[in-house]
C-alpha cells in the first residue's frame, strides 16, 4: 500500500529488548553511557527513550536523518536475536528506519530520503521503507527490505532480500473527514542472525517475513564478527503544502520504561542488629499521559527472610537475627512493566568478642607488641582503640607500644564492627625489667682479645650473644677470640634475662694492630751504588747498625756501601708491641754482570737456571741464549729472570751454548757483553 506523499506521516516506537544493555537504579544514568548519537533530528535522547523528529523551515519544509548506536556490541561469531516493538502511523509521508548492524561507531547515513541508513558503508540492516522513491527502485508497497553497505536501492548487488509488504500489518483508524484515514502499525519485530547456517532474518509477531543467507562476518565486515548495533531514521518532506496549513511531522521514538526504582532505609542497611529497619520507597516516577505520578504504580518487596510485601512503604521490619539478608524491591506500571529491580544485601552485625594477647616478652624500653583477636560472627571489625596504661593510645589493629618503667599496666582495647557493632576488654599486663649491660676488653700482640661482660642492673641474665665483627660469634658470658687481619672490627653484646626481656647492645671498636716486619728481599749492588731500602709492618722503625744508612730510624733510608752488610730491621707499634726481619746485601765490584759458567736444570732447586747477577745495571736491553747453530732459545729484559734449559716447552740438550748481553749501567754508559755456559745434565 502506498499513501501519496501529501499524506505520509510515520511514528515509529522501537522498544527494544537487548541482553546487553542494563540500567541502575540508584541514579540517573547519562544516556551517553549507553548510546552513541550522530544526526540532526534526535528530539531526545536519554535513559527512557530516543525520539527521532525532522528539522524544519520556515516553508514547512522538513528533513533530517540520524543514527544511535549501542556502545555494547554485539559478537557476530555467536548467534545473535534483538526484538523491539515498531509503531507508526502512516498519514503524512516520510522515510522511514532501518535496525542497522555496522563496524563504525561515527556512522550516520544520508538526511534526504535515505532512512537514515544510506551510505552507511560496512553494514547490514532490515529496512522499513514507507515512502515511495523511483530513484530507489521502490516497489507500489510499504516494504521490509535486507539491505547491506549503506544502499537503499532495489535490484543491486548489496539486496540480500526483496522487498516484503508490510501493508497486511496495518490497522485502520477513521478521522472525520475531511482527514484521511490513519494507517496504524504496532507490532512485535524480531531480527536473528545464525552464524552456523549464516542466515539473518526478520519476524513479524514471531512469524517469519523475510530472511536471507550471507557470510556477513567476511563479505562486510572483514573476518572481524565484533560490530555495533542501532536504529537509523530520517525526515524528508520536499513539497510545499497551502499556506495555513497545519502540519504534523512523523517521529520514531524506542523506550525502556520511565520508572526509576529507589529506595533508603532508616537505619541504614548495614548496622547492628537490634532494631527494626523501616524501609521507605524514594523511586523517580514520570509525569505523563502514561504515569500519572504513582497511581498506575504496583510495589514488590522481599527482605531476604521469607517475608515480602506490596505496599509502597512497609512496615518497620524485624529479621529474626544477625547475618545477610537480600533484599529485593522493583516498581512496575499499569502494564506491569518493570523498569528495573534494586538488590542490596543487608548486613546486621553482631556483638564482637573482644579479646588480645602479649605476643613475645613484656619488657621496659623495648617495644612490646599487642595482638588483636576479637571475633565478630557477623562484620568484621573496623574501628580498634587500645589505651596503654594511659599513656599512649594507638587505633592500629596490632600495635606495638614501650613502657619506660616495669610494673603491672593496665590495656584497654574497644572493638567497633563495619555494621557498628561495639565492646571492650581490659587486662592486666605485668612488664618486666630488661638487662643493661656493658664489657670490657684485653688484647695481645698477637691478635688476640679477652671480652668480659658485666650487668650494671638488678637483672638475671640467662644468655649471652656476643658478635666479634668479623663475621663470628659467641654464646659464653667471658668469651677469648683471635682476629687475623689486621683491622677495626666492631664487636658488639646482647644479653636476654631469665624473663625474656633483651637488652640493648653494647658496642666497642676492637683495633688489631699485629706487627708483619718486613725488610725486604736480600739483594746485590755494586760498590757505592746508591740502594733504596723498603721496610714496611709497623709504625715504628729502626735499621742496625747504621753504617752506611742516611737514616737509620724511617722504614725508607739510602743505603751506600763498599763491602758486603747485614741489616736488622726492628718494627714497632702505638701498642708497644716489637718484631723484627734481616736485610743481607752483596756487593760487587762494578757496574759489572756476573754469570756462571755452568748450571744444572734438575730441579733441585740449585742451580736450576741460567741467571746474571749485574750489580751497577740500571736497565737490561737484552739478555739472549743461543746454540751451536745460531737458533736463538731465550730472550728477556727482566733482570730477575733467567734460562731454564728449555725452548718451546722441549728440554735442551747438555753441551755449550752462547749468551749475550747488552745493557745500561747506573752512570748511563752502555754496557756489551758475551760468553759461554755449560748445560750439565
Amino acid at each position: 500500500m502506498c499513501i501519496p506523499l501529501t499524506k505520509k506521516i510515520i511514528r515509529f516506537s522501537y522498544a527494544i529488548a537487548l541482553s546487553h544493555f542494563s540500567l541502575y537504579s540508584f541514579s540517573q544514568v547519562p544516556a551517553s553511557k549507553f548510546y552513541i548519537t550522530h544526526g540532526n533530528n534526535l528530539a531526545e535522547v536519554s535513559c527512557g527513550g530516543i525520539r527521532f523528529a525532522p528539522m524544519r523551515n520556515q516553508n514547512q519544509q522538513a528533513w533530517g536523518a540520524g543514527s544511535v548506536w549501542f556502545r555494547n556490541q554485539v559478537d557476530l561469531s555467536k548467534s545473535v536475536e534483538i526484538s523491539f516493538i515498531l509503531d507508526f502511523n502512516d498519514t503524512t509521508g516520510v522515510d522511514g528506519g532501518a535496525f542497522v548492524l555496522q563496524s563504525d561507531s561515527t556512522a550516520v547515513g544520508d538526511t534526504f530520503d535515505g532512512l537514515g541508513y544510506r551510505n552507511v558503508k560496512k553494514s547490514i540492516a532490515i529496512t522499513f521503507d514507507v515512502k515511495r522513491n523511483s530513484s530507489d527502485n521502490d516497489p507500489a508497497f510499504d516494504h521490509i527490505s535486507i539491505q547491506k553497505n549503506g544502499d537503499i536501492k532495489h535490484g543491486t548487488s548489496n539486496e540480500l532480500a526483496t522487498p516484503v509488504s508490510i501493508a497486511p500489518y496495518y490497522r485502520y483508524t477513521y478521522y472525520p473527514p475531511p482527514d484521511a484515514p490513519v494507517y496504524a502499525f504496532h507490532h512485535l519485530i524480531t531480527v536473528k542472525w545464525d552464524p552456523a547456517s549464516q542466515i539473518i532474518a526478520a519476524y513479524i509477531d514471531h512469524n517469519l517475513v523475510i530472511s536471507a543467507k550471507d557470510d556477513i562476518v567476511q563479505t562486510i565486515f572483514g573476518g572481524n564478527p565484533i560490530v555495533y548495533s542501532g536504529f537509523t531514521a530520517s525526515n524528508t518532506q520536499d513539497i510545499s503544502y497551502p499556506p495555513g496549513k497545519e502540519l504534523t511531522f512523523g517521529y520514531f521514538y524506542y523506550f525502556f520504561g520511565d520508572v526509576y526504582p529507589r529506595f533508603y532505609s532508616d537505619p541504614l542497611l548495614d548496622t547492628c542488629f537490634g532494631k527494626p529497619i523501616q524501609f521507605l520507597d524514594s523511586s523517580l516516577y514520570a509525569l505523563d499521559s502514561f504515569y500519572n505520578n504513582i497511581q498506575f504504580s504496583k510495589w514488590y518487596w522481599e527482605f531476604g527472610d521469607g517475608q515480602i510485601s506490596t505496599v509502597r512503604n512497609p512496615l518497620p521490619h524485624n529479621y529474626p537475627g544477625p547475618g545477610e539478608y537480600v533484599v529485593k524491591f522493583t516498581v512496575s506500571n499499569s502494564l506491569g512493566c518493570t523498569f528495573d529491580s534494586i538488590v542490596r544485601t543487608v548486613h546486621l552485625g553482631s556483638q564482637p568478642t573482644v579479646d588480645f594477647f602479649v605476643e613475645g616478652p613484656s619488657c621496659n624500653n623495648a617495644p612490646i607488641l599487642f595482638k588483636d583477636k576479637s571475633v565478630s560472627a557477623v562484620g568484621p571489625a573496623t574501628a580498634l582503640t587500645w589505651n596503654f596504661d594511659n599513656i599512649s593510645t594507638s587505633i592500629e589493629q596490632n600495635p606495638s607500644v614501650v613502657f619506660p618503667t616495669p610494673g603491672q599496666k593496665n590495656v584497654t582495647l574497644h572493638v567497633r564492627t563495619y555494621y557498628g557493632c561495639e565492646g571492650e576488654k581490659t587486662k592486666i599486663i605485668e612488664v618486666e625489667e630488661k638487662p643493661t649491660i656493658d664489657f670490657t676488653t684485653i688484647k695481645d700482640c698477637d691478635g688476640n682479645v679477652s671480652f668480659t661482660s658485666t650487668v650494671t642492673n638488678n637483672t638475671s641474665v640467662k644468655s649471652w650473644n656476643w658478635s666479634f665483627g668479623d663475621l663470628t660469634s659467641s654464646r659464653i658470658a667471658d668469651p677469648s677470640h683471635h682476629y687475623f687481619p689486621n683491622g677495626k672490627y666492631s664487636a658488639s653484646l646482647i644479653a636476654v634475662s631469665n624473663a625474656g626481656c633483651i637488652s640493648d647492645s653494647a658496642t666497642k671498636n676492637i683495633v688489631i694492630n699485629k706487627i708483619y716486619p718486613n725488610a725486604g728481599n736480600d739483594t746485590v749492588l755494586s760498590v757505592h751504588e746508591p740502594l733504596q731500602l723498603h721496610a714496611s709492618g709497623g709504625e715504628n722503625y729502626q735499621w742496625l747498625p747504621t753504617t752506611g744508612l742516611n737514616n737509620s730510624n724511617i722504614a725508607d733510608p739510602i743505603a751506600v756501601l763498599d763491602r758486603d752488610q747485614s741489616y736488622i730491621l726492628i718494627i714497632t707499634n702505638n701498642d708497644g708491641c716489637e718484631a723484627r726481619d734481616t736485610l743481607n746485601i752483596k756487593v760487587y765490584k762494578g757496574p759489572e754482570v756476573y754469570l756462571p759458567n755452568a748450571f744444572t736444570p734438575n730441579g733441585d732447586g740449585h742451580n736450576d737456571v741460567l741467571k746474571l747477577v749485574a750489580p751497577g745495571i740500571r736497565t737490561l736491553n737484552y739478555f739472549r741464549i743461543y746454540n751451536k747453530s745460531g737458533i736463538l732459545l731465550f730472550e728477556t729484559s727482566d733482570m730477575k729472570k733467567g734460562w731454564d734449559g728449555s725452548f718451546s716447552g722441549r728440554t735442551q740438550p747438555a753441551g755449550a751454548y752462547i749468551w749475550m748481553l747488552s745493557a745500561t749501567d747506573i752512570n748511563g754508559k752502555n754496557f756489551f757483553k758475551k760468553g759461554v755456559a755449560i748445560l750439565i745434565r
